[in-house]
């Protein structure tokens, strides 16, 4: 299993950006931004930006008579999507506590973060605050790992061989995908006309030892992976190569993905 030996050149954010933005963000990001009917002329921020795919796709779409904002609570994000388009006023911020006047934008897009938020309820609110009256809010969040059994079959694997923090940082993103939930907070911090449907898609790895390898190098820096032994990652990577074998075909593995998709308006 030569794939797994030793450490990636890339970690953290930079691993994000080159990994995960390709295989799965970058795709849910192009739709969630049409959804929101970003277009010339508009006022969009992305707030939770991460590395800032959803901002960058924004700004191909607003123009040279629109503006992009990004925030984002991790520096390093924040480092690395300032890096790649600085262009885009990117910043450090919580999604509670925005660093944005009242009525600023036209469009608030939120990708994949909502489940991470500590008070969601207050995100959604500041999201609502900072939207112009008219304003469109579009965000998504992965439905449970019932609806993403790629992604169930990579947490399974973990919690067998590297143990329930590890897997559980993997389970993570799948903890909130209840549709009335979602449906629910929105109603509560002030939108109308509240939507939620299911964005269905394709993630695709060159195989399963390189899906293992790209995310255990997209892991945030204080999650340490280095303990397990050889002969452990190569459990690993057999245990996931098995259970991932009904997605595998000529061209590695690629497994079916749902989240819901909220859009909703400030009146």
């Amino acid at each position: 299993m030569a794939e797994q030996r030793g450490p990636s050149a890339e970690t953290g954010p930079e691993a994000y950006e080159r990994y995960l933005v390709p295989a799965i963000f970058a795709g849910w990001g192009e739709r969630l931004v049409a959804a929101a009917g970003v277009g010339p002329g508009d006022r969009v921020v992305d707030v939770a930006c991460g590395t800032g795919v959803v901002a960058r796709l924004a700004a191909a779409r607003v123009g040279p008579g629109g503006a992009v904002a990004g925030a984002d609570l991790n520096p390093g994000m924040i480092a690395a999507a300032a890096r790649i388009a600085p262009g885009i006023a990117f910043e450090a911020a919580d999604a509670g506590a925005l660093p944005y006047p009242d009525d600023g934008f036209d469009v608030a897009l939120c990708q994949f973060a909502v489940m991470f938020f500590p008070d969601r309820a207050a995100a959604l609110a500041e999201m609502r605050r900072v939207l112009a009256p008219g304003g469109r809010l579009a965000l998504n969040a992965w439905r449970g790992l019932d609806h993403n059994p790629g992604w169930a079959a990579l947490v399974a694997a973990l919690d067998t061989h590297a143990g329930p923090a590890v897997a559980g940082l993997m389970r993570a993103p799948f903890s909130y995908g209840d549709a009335d939930a979602l449906h629910s907070l929105a109603e509560r911090a002030g939108f109308d006309e509240v939507a939620v449907d299911v964005d269905a898609g394709t993630i695709r790895f060159p195989s399963a030892a390189e899906l293992l390898r790209r995310q255990f190098a997209a892991f945030p820096p204080s999650v340490d992976t280095t303990p397990l032994s050889d002969a452990a990652r190569d459990a690993l990577v057999a245990d996931l190569e098995e259970r991932l074998r009904p997605y595998a075909g000529p061209d590695g593995i690629a497994f079916p993905a749902q989240a819901h998709r909220l859009i909703a308006v400030k009146r």
